[in-house]
């Protein structure tokens, strides 16, 4: 027998079962297949899955006071830059004495109030992005790490330096992760566009290159702004672009992108489009190519 159809206002978003009852929906309902039970009181429809903010905003009825979002979790909160497959099961931490959570689709986890860091974001406590980074120590790799931290300090919402995150580094004392984190906090840096600009500049520093800026304005001979790159040597006038798959289909953007690097030639600037492989199986290629443009340039 089919499913009697769920309130509208329960339909097609996330609910607990107090939210249920409100709506006069009963427990019997609530066990049917067409609903998927992703920890203790929680549903969603099996056909409509929350993702992204939306599934982390879907266990705000559990979480009791002292608790908070954290770790990755928080990561998807503030909009941040995580590997792929990295955010799954929702990560809450608890203030001691407080117990750590302990349910199906939760991760928990402990800390002392004044190792604690919390703010607000889309209606949950969450995390600091600078608290995150570091909570995020024992989860990601140093390349990984450098990356978030790139993003956390670049992203106006944000709202944090790198002294930020030495400082929360600092307060973390001896836990698992912390020489990941003094690695990664060295490669930080303001100004970086995505996570592929962050391995590209960390590819270019490990093969011994000088480091390039970041967010370099290029300007005409009379002043006039040209454009924004990713990264440049101004003085050696290279650029280097890293080219994601939105360039290529993108056609308005990819003739704005040809137009701009047009205009960048004309006035002795070298360009250097590095896309997806160049960071993988061509990454010695592409290296090598800097190098050499950066001598005769040099």
């Amino acid at each position: 027998m089919r499913a009697r159809p769920l309130p509208p206002r329960l339909r097609y978003r996330s609910f607990d079962v107090r939210a249920a009852d409100r709506a006069g929906v009963g427990r019997q309902r609530l066990r049917r297949r067409d609903l998927v039970r992703p920890t203790r009181s929680i549903r969603w429809a099996r056909g409509r899955p929350p993702d992204g903010i939306e599934r982390i905003r879907a266990f705000r009825p559990i979480l009791l006071p002292g608790q908070f979002v954290s770790h990755l979790s928080a990561a998807v909160l503030w909009e941040l830059p995580l590997p792929v497959g990295a955010a799954g099961k929702v990560h809450i931490t608890s203030l001691i004495p407080a117990a750590q959570p302990r349910r199906t689709g939760v991760v928990g986890h402990r800390i002392t109030a004044d190792r604690a860091a919390v703010a607000e974001r889309w209606g949950m406590p969450v995390s600091t992005p600078a608290a995150m980074w570091v909570d995020c120590g024992a989860l990601l790799s140093i390349d990984q790490l450098v990356a978030l931290g790139d993003a956390i300090v670049t992203i106006r919402r944000c709202a944090t330096t790198v002294d930020d995150l030495r400082g929360a580094l600092d307060r973390a004392g001896a836990r698992a992760g912390v020489r990941k984190l003094r690695v990664a906090l060295e490669l930080v840096r303001v100004g970086a566009g995505s996570p592929q600009e962050t391995r590209a500049r960390l590819a270019i520093v490990r093969a011994g290159l000088p480091e390039p800026e970041l967010q370099v304005d290029v300007l005409d001979r009379a002043g006039r702004f040209v454009g924004r790159v990713d990264m440049a040597y101004p003085q050696q006038r290279i650029v280097i672009e890293y080219e994601g798959d939105q360039h290529r289909t993108d056609a308005e953007q990819w003739g704005r992108d040809l137009r701009r690097y047009r205009e960048m030639e004309r006035l002795g600037w070298a360009v250097v489009r590095w896309t997806k492989s160049d960071l993988g199986v061509h990454a010695a290629g592409a290296v090598d190519h800097l190098r050499e443009l950066l001598a005769r340039r040099g």
